[in-house]
C-alpha cells in the first residue's frame, strides 16, 4: 500500500476556510499534508485523526527565500506557543495544524485578516493573473479580429481553430478569477463592517470551474492533435508532442533550480537571478533543440529526410514517392538530382495539401561549374467542406495580387478555356503592368480547387495528365 499520495490542487489561494476543511477531511481519512507545491500537493499516510488546520498569510514569504523570513519565524514561534505546528507554505499561505481541540484560533481580527490577505496576494496571485489576462486579451483580440474580418484565415488552419478559442477561454477564466477575488473582497469588507467574518466562498463551485478549465484546455490540445492526424499532419502532431514534453521538463528543471539554490542558502536576489538564467538557457536550448530536430527530421519542410548537396543545393537521396504528380510524370524523365516536399496544412473544414518539387535537368557535364538548368513544380490542393467555404476560397484566391512598392510585380487572374483541363473553370495569372502571362493557374472542380505553378506552359497532353492526377477522384 502506498504511503504517499499526490493530488492536483484546484483550491482557491484566498479560500482559507476551504483549505482548512479540506485538510481536516484528508486527515480524518488518514492523509496528512506534507508539501504544497504549485499545482501538486503531497500527502503522507497516517492514522486517521481529528486534526484542526489553520491558515494565515505572510506577505514576505517567497519560494526564493533561503530560509523563513524573520516574520515567518516569529509567526511560527507564536503559533507553536499557542499549540499550532507549522505544516508547510503554499505561496504566501502559511498552513498550521493541531490535534488540540482547545487551541486558540490564530486569527481573530477579521479586518486585519482581510488586509493581510490582500497585501500577500498582490505580490504573486494578482500580478500573475493580471499578466495572463493582458496576454490573453492581446491574443484573443487578434483571433477574433481575424475571425470577423477574414474568417477564411481561421478556418484554413487547425492551429487557429483550436488555439484561438483556447486564448479566449483563458481570457474568460482570468476575468472570472479577478472578478471572483475582488467580488469576494468587497463582500468581505461589507460583512466585516457589519460585525461579521470574511465572506464565505463556494469551494466546490470554484474547484469545478478550475477542473472544467483544465479539461477544456486538454480537449483543445487533443482535438488539434486528432485533426492533424486525421488530415495527415503527423509531423505537426509530433512537433507539438515534443514541445509539450520538453516544456514540462524545462518547468521541472527551473523549479528544481530554485529549490536547489534555496537548499544551498543562496540569497533571494541571487536565487531569482540564477532561476532566470536557468530559464533563459533552458528555453533557448529547448527552442534550439526543436528547430534542430525539425530540420533534421523534416518536420517543417516535409522533405524525405536524407539529403546531399550538389551545386550548393540540397537534394533528396531518395525522393519521396507519395506525390500525386511529379516532374517525371509530366516529362517522362528521371532526374539524377531531385528534391520533393509534401506538407499537410489547413483544417478539418478546409483541408490543404501542398507539394513542391525541384530538379536539375539531366546533363553529361557533372562538373562543379556546370549549370544544367532547373525545373520546378508546385501545387496546392484545397478541398472545402461546404459551398460557402468553396466560394470564399475562390474569392480569396482570385483577388488581385498587388504590390504597391513594386508595381511590375502586381498580378491578376484571367479566365481561360477549361476544357483541356477537364475542369469547371481555369484562371491563369498575368502581370498587370505589361500583361505577360506567368506559369501559374487556378483549377476549379466540384469540391476541389488546385493552385498550380510550373516553369513552362504545359502541352495539351500534360494538361490532361494534370487533370487526371490532381482533379477530384471519380
Amino acid at each position: 500500500m502506498k504511503d504517499i499520495k499526490y493530488r492536483w490542487n484546484t483550491l482557491c489561494l484566498y479560500d482559507y476556510r476551504g483549505v482548512e476543511k479540506h485538510l481536516s477531511a484528508m486527515a480524518a481519512r488518514g492523509w496528512r499534508l506534507e508539501k504544497a507545491g504549485n499545482t501538486l500537493w503531497r500527502y503522507r499516510r497516517a492514522d486517521p485523526a481529528q486534526v484542526r488546520y489553520a491558515v494565515t498569510y505572510s506577505a514576505g514569504a517567497s519560494q526564493f527565500n533561503p530560509c523563513p523570513t524573520e516574520g515567518q519565524e516569529s509567526l511560527a514561534e507564536l503559533c507553536a506557543a499557542a499549540g499550532w505546528e507549522k505544516v508547510c507554505d503554499w505561496f504566501q499561505m502559511q498552513i498550521f495544524s493541531t490535534e488540540d481541540p482547545d487551541a486558540v484560533p490564530l486569527e481573530t481580527d477579521e479586518a486585519l485578516r482581510l488586509q493581510n490577505i490582500h497585501r500577500s496576494l498582490g505580490k504573486h496571485f494578482l500580478l500573475t493573473n493580471l499578466i495572463l489576462l493582458l496576454l490573453g486579451l492581446v491574443m484573443s483580440f487578434a483571433f477574433l479580429g481575424t475571425l470577423f474580418v477574414k474568417p477564411l484565415r481561421v478556418l484554413e488552419s487547425s492551429a487557429s481553430l483550436c488555439f484561438g478559442p483556447l486564448f479566449v477561454l483563458v481570457t474568460l477564466l482570468e476575468i472570472y478569477t479577478l472578478c471572483h477575488y475582488y467580488g469576494w473582497r468587497r463582500r468581505s469588507r461589507r460583512s466585516i463592517e457589519e460585525g461579521g467574518p470574511c465572506a464565505p466562498i463556494n469551494t466546490r463551485a470554484y474547484q469545478r470551474l478550475n477542473r472544467a478549465g483544465l479539461v477544456l484546455v486538454g480537449l483543445f490540445v487533443a482535438v488539434w492533435l486528432l485533426t492533424e492526424l486525421i488530415n495527415g499532419g503527423e509531423r505537426h502532431a509530433v512537433f507539438l508532442a515534443a514541445y509539450l514534453a520538453l516544456f514540462s521538463v524545462v518547468v521541472a528543471l527551473i523549479r528544481g533550480t530554485t529549490a536547489f539554490l534555496r537548499t544551498r542558502k543562496v540569497s533571494k536576489g541571487w536565487n531569482i537571478a540564477g532561476t532566470l538564467a536557468a530559464d533563459v538557457v533552458l528555453v533557448f536550448a529547448m527552442i534550439g533543440g526543436l528547430v534542430w530536430a525539425g530540420i533534421r527530421f523534416d518536420w517543417f519542410t516535409g522533405g524525405s529526410g536524407e539529403t546531399y548537396a550538389y551545386q550548393h543545393i540540397k537534394f533528396d537521396v531518395h525522393p519521396r514517392e507519395d506525390l500525386p504528380l511529379t516532374l517525371t510524370d509530366l516529362t517522362g524523365e528521371t532526374y539524377r538530382h531531385d528534391s520533393r516536399e509534401k506538407r499537410t496544412e489547413g483544417s478539418f473544414f478546409l483541408p490543404e495539401r501542398s507539394y513542391r518539387e525541384y530538379a536539375l535537368q539531366n546533363t553529361e557535364d557533372e562538373s562543379e561549374n556546370a549549370w544544367p538548368g532547373s525545373l520546378r513544380l508546385s501545387y496546392t490542393i484545397y478541398e472545402p467542406r461546404t459551398q460557402w467555404l468553396y466560394d470564399a476560397l475562390t474569392k480569396d484566391l482570385l483577388a488581385d495580387d498587388d504590390d504597391p512598392d513594386i508595381p511590375e510585380f502586381s498580378k491578376s487572374y484571367r479566365q481561360e478555356d477549361p476544357s483541356p483541363w477537364d475542369a469547371e473553370a481555369v484562371y491563369r495569372q498575368y502581370y498587370r503592368l505589361d500583361g505577360d502571362a506567368t506559369d501559374s493557374w487556378l483549377l476549379f472542380w466540384p469540391g476541389r480547387v488546385v493552385g498550380l505553378s510550373l516553369d513552362w506552359s504545359p502541352t495539351e497532353a500534360q494538361k490532361t495528365l494534370i487533370a487526371a492526377r490532381l482533379g477530384p477522384e471519380t
